[in-house]
C-alpha cells in the first residue's frame, strides 16, 4: 500500500510503531456498497436472483481486513492485544447489533401473533450470542423465504459466521506466528516467514473447509447455508489474502486496473446470474469470492482510481452505512410488508426510503458516536492526553440530533400512512344475520359461522382455543397423533373409535391430512349410537399413493412404504363397510427426482387403493383449500380478511381429477368447500373455533366441529 508502512513491507523490514498508519480504501467501501444493496434489493424487491451472494463479498472483505489489522500490529510490535481487538469488535458490532434486536423485538410484540412473536424473541437470544446461525439452521430454516413470511432477524445468521470466525482466527494466527518465530527464530519484524508458517495453516482450513462445503451443501443445503464450517473458507480466503498481501504491492498499475475490473464485473455477474436452483456455498460461491479477492488484490498497491463504481462518494457513503443498512432491511421489510403485504410500486419504494432513513440514524446516533466515543475506548487507547474530550463528544452528539429528530418523524408519518390507508383497518365487527331456523341444523350453522367469519373486519375475542394456542399446539392435542406417527406400524386397536362390537366398521387412511380429520370420525363413530367404528391410521408426511412421494421428514421415506403396505393388508382381510382416503392436494416430485402431475398423483392414489380390495366402498375425501400463513396473516394490527385464502387453482384440479377417477372406478369423493369456505374464500375462523393451526392442517377443535357435514355428505352418497 502507498504508506511508510506498506513501503517498508515490500522489503523484510517494517516501519517502526510510528509509522503512518494503513491507507483507507474506498474501493473496499464501494465493495461494501455493492453487497449491502445487492442484499438489501434481492431481499425487498426479490431481484436480482443473486443477490444474496453480498453476504459472501462481506465474508471475505471481513476476513482480508481482520487478518491484516493483526499482522499489522504484530509486525510493528512484536505482540497483538487481544483485548484490545475484542474491544474494537464490541464497540464495532454490538451497539447497533443490540439496538435493532432491542427494536425489534419490541416491535414484534406489538405486531406478530404471540406465538411468532415469542419466536422473535427467541431468534433474538439466539442472535445476541452469536449463535443464530445454528438456530435457523437447526429449525430448518429456508433463507430464501420472502421477507414477510421470515423471521425479522433471520440474516443475522451472517453476523453469527463472522464472529464465530472472530473467536477463533486471531488465536490461531496469533498461535502459528509465535510458533513460526521461535522455530525458525526469526524476529517479528522478519514478516516473511511468519507470514508463509500462517499463510499454510489457513490453506489448509480453507481447503477442508471448502470441501465440507461441497460434501454438506449436497447432503443438506440448509445446513450447509448457515454452517460456520461451510462458509470459514470464505472468511479464509480473505486472511490467505491479507497474509499474501506484500506479494501484490509491485503489481504495475495497468495489470492492477485490469484485475480490478475483472474481478468487478465477476462480482456483477455473480449477482445477476446466479440463483437459488444452484448449490450453494460449495461450489458456486467460489465466483463471488473469487472476484471480490480480484478487486481487493488489485487496490493492495496503490489507489484505484479507475473504479469510479466503487470509489465515488455516494458508493463510499452508501459503504460506510453498509452495516446499519444490513441489520435494519430486513426487520423493516418483514414489518412494513405485514401491514402492505401487496407490495405495490408505491409500497415498496416506502419500504426502501425507511430503510435508508432509518440506518442514516443509527449509523449518525448509534454507531459512529458509540464506535468512538473516548469513554468505550480502553484508558491506554485514548489520544493525546488521555482525557476526555467531552465537549467534542457533545458537538458529535449535537450534531446528529436535529437530523435524527427529522429521521424519525418521516419515519413514524411513512409507518402510519401505511397503517391509515391500509385496508384492513379497525372497523368494528359486523355478522351477517343468521336465520334463527337454520342455527338448528349444525351444518348450516357452520356454513353461517364461515360466511360470517369472511366477512368480518376485526378478530372475535371469544376464540377458543385462541388462534396463538392452535398455533402453539399444532397436533399435539389430536386424539390420533399416534396412529400417525413415524415408526413402526401403530396398533389398529388403539387407533379405532366406537364400539368393539359395531356391525360397521369404517377406515380413515392417508397422510396428515387424514390425521387432522380424525377427531371428525372419532366424533361420527363415537355418536353413531354402537352403529360404527372407525379406525384412523396413517403416517404423516405419507402420501397413499402408488408412486413414493418425496419427503423431507425425517424418517419418512423409510416408514411409508411399510406403512402403507400393512394398512393395505389389514384393510383386505378386514373387509370394512368403507375406506375413507385423505391425502395432501399438493404437487412434488417421485423418490427418483421426477415431478408428478396432478393427474398421474390422482391416478397413484387410485392405484393404491385398489390395494384395499374395496371397489365400490372407497370414499375420496378432499383436504381443505391452503389458508394463508398464521404467522403474518394472523396481527393484532390486521383484520381477519388478511387471513382469507381463496381456493387455489391446484386445489380445484385435483378436486376435479379426484371426482372424475372416483366416478370412473365407482368410487365417491367428498368435496371439503362447504365446511371449510364461504363466498369462494376460507377464513382462519368460524364462530368461536380457529379452523387451522397452519396453512394446511384443521385445528382439532374445528375438525370435530365439522363432523356433522362430513357424516351428512356420506349419507347423501349412500356410504353411510
Amino acid at each position: 500500500m502507498v504508506s511508510v508502512v506498506a513501503r517498508d513491507l515490500a522489503s523484510d523490514e517494517i516501519a517502526p510503531p510510528t509509522s503512518t498508519p494503513p491507507r483507507f480504501r474506498p474501493d473496499l467501501q464501494g465493495l461494501r456498497a455493492i453487497a449491502v444493496v445487492a442484499v438489501v434489493l434481492e431481499h425487498v424487491l426479490r431481484t436480482p436472483t443473486g443477490g444474496f451472494v453480498g453476504v459472501d463479498i462481506f465474508f471475505v472483505l471481513s476476513g482480508f481486513l481482520i487478518t491484516d489489522l493483526l499482522l499489522r500490529e504484530y509486525e510493528v510490535t512484536g505482540r497483538v492485544s487481544m483485548s484490545r481487538f475484542y474491544a474494537r469488535r464490541i464497540r464495532r458490532i454490538l451497539p447497533s447489533a443490540v439496538a435493532v434486536l432491542a427494536a425489534t423485538a419490541v416491535a414484534a410484540n406489538f405486531l406478530f401473533n404471540k406465538a411468532t412473536a415469542l419466536s422473535t424473541f427467541w431468534d433474538a437470544g439466539y442472535a445476541f450470542f452469536f449463535a443464530a446461525n445454528w438456530h435457523f439452521a437447526d429449525s430448518g430454516t429456508d433463507y430464501f423465504t420472502t421477507a414477510g413470511s421470515a423471521s425479522p432477524l433471520q440474516h443475522y445468521w451472517s453476523l453469527a459466521v463472522e464472529e464465530q470466525f472472530y473467536l477463533l482466527w486471531p488465536w490461531i494466527l496469533i498461535a502459528g506466528l509465535a510458533i513460526a518465530t521461535a522455530l525458525f527464530r526469526t524476529s517479528p519484524r522478519k514478516r516473511s516467514v511468519p507470514r508463509l508458517f500462517v499463510g499454510v495453516v489457513m490453506a489448509v482450513i480453507v481447503a477442508a473447509s471448502f470441501w465440507h462445503a461441497l460434501l454438506e451443501t449436497a447432503a443438506s443445503p440448509t445446513i450447509a447455508y448457515f454452517s460456520t464450517f461451510t462458509r470459514a473458507w470464505e472468511l479464509g480466503a480473505g486472511a490467505l489474502l491479507a497474509v499474501a498481501a506484500p506479494l501484490f504491492l509491485r503489481w504495475p498499475a495497468a495489470l492492477r486496473a485490469v484485475v480490478a475490473w475483472i474481478g468487478l464485473a465477476g462480482i456483477v455477474a455473480a449477482i445477476v446470474l446466479i440463483d437459488t436452483s444452484l448449490p450453494f456455498p460449495g461450489p458456486t460461491a467460489a465466483i463471488p469470492v473469487a472476484a471480490t479477492l480480484l478487486v481487493i488484490a488489485a487496490g493492495i498497491g496503490g489507489p484505484q482510481r479507475s473504479l469510479v463504481l466503487l470509489t465515488n462518494p455516494v458508493s463510499v457513503y452508501v459503504g460506510n452505512i453498509s452495516y446499519s443498512l444490513y441489520l435494519w432491511h430486513f426487520p423493516i421489510s418483514v414489518f412494513l410488508f405485514l401491514l402492505m403485504p401487496d407490495r405495490d410500486l408505491v409500497g415498496t419504494l416506502m419500504v426502501l426510503g425507511a430503510i435508508l432513513v432509518v440506518s442514516i440514524l443509527m449509523y449518525s446516533l448509534i454507531e459512529q458516536p458509540l464506535h468512538r466515543s473516548p469513554w468505550l475506548r480502553s484508558y491506554r487507547d485514548r489520544p493525546g492526553d488521555r482525557t476526555v474530550d467531552w465537549q467534542a463528544w457533545r458537538d458529535t452528539f449535537g450534531s446528529q440530533f436535529i437530523l435524527s429528530l427529522t429521521g424519525l418523524i418521516v419515519v413514524a408519518t411513512v409507518i402510519a400512512f401505511v397503517v391509515g390507508v391500509s385496508p384492513r383497518g379497525f372497523t368494528p365487527m359486523t355478522e351477517p344475520a343468521v336465520d334463527p331456523a337454520a342455527s338448528q341444523n349444525l351444518e348450516l350453522a357452520l356454513q353461517a359461522d364461515l360466511a360470517a367469519a369472511v366477512a368480518a373486519s376485526a378478530w372475535p375475542t371469544n376464540l377458543s382455543p385462541s388462534l396463538d394456542d392452535a398455533i402453539r399446539s399444532t397436533s399435539s392435542n389430536n386424539p390420533a397423533r399416534a396412529c400417525f406417527d413415524i415408526g413402526d406400524t401403530p396398533s389398529f386397536d388403539r387407533c379405532t373409535w366406537g364400539s368393539g362390537d359395531a356391525p360397521n366398521h369404517m377406515y380413515l387412511v392417508g397422510d396428515s391430512e387424514a390425521l387432522s380429520y380424525a377427531p371428525a370420525f372419532k366424533t361420527i363413530a363415537e355418536s353413531s349410537g354402537g352403529q360404527w367404528k372407525i379406525t384412523t391410521i396413517g403416517l404423516y408426511g405419507c402420501r397413499f399413493t402408488e408412486v413414493q412421494i418425496q419427503n423431507d421428514g425425517a424418517g419418512v421415506t423409510e416408514a411409508c412404504p411399510q406403512r402403507k403396505q400393512d394398512i393395505a393388508e389389514r384393510i383386505g382381510a378386514d373387509a370394512p363397510q368403507l375406506v375413507v382416503v385423505a391425502n395432501a392436494y399438493a404437487l412434488g416430485n417421485s423418490a427418483q427426482g421426477g415431478s408428478l402431475s396432478v393427474a398421474s398423483i390422482v391416478t397413484s392414489t387410485s392405484a393404491e387403493a385398489a390395494k384395499y380390495n374395496a371397489a365400490g366402498k372407497i370414499v375420496y375425501l378432499a383436504p381443505p383449500p391452503l389458508g394463508m400463513e398464521l404467522s403474518t396473516c394472523y396481527s393484532p394490527l390486521l383484520s381477519p380478511q388478511s387471513c382469507n385464502a381463496p381456493v387455489g387453482k391446484t386445489w380445484n384440479e385435483f378436486a376435479e381429477a379426484t371426482s372424475a377417477a372416483a366416478a370412473a372406478s365407482g368410487d365417491r369423493f367428498i368435496s371439503s368447500l362447504g365446511f371449510s369456505c364461504a363466498n369462494g374464500l376460507c377464513p382462519a375462523f368460524a364462530g368461536t373455533l380457529p379452523t387451522k393451526y397452519d396453512t394446511v392442517h384443521m385445528t382439532s377443535a374445528y375438525s370435530a366441529r365439522v363432523a356433522p357435514s362430513i357424516q351428512n355428505a356420506l349419507v347423501a352418497l349412500g356410504a353411510m
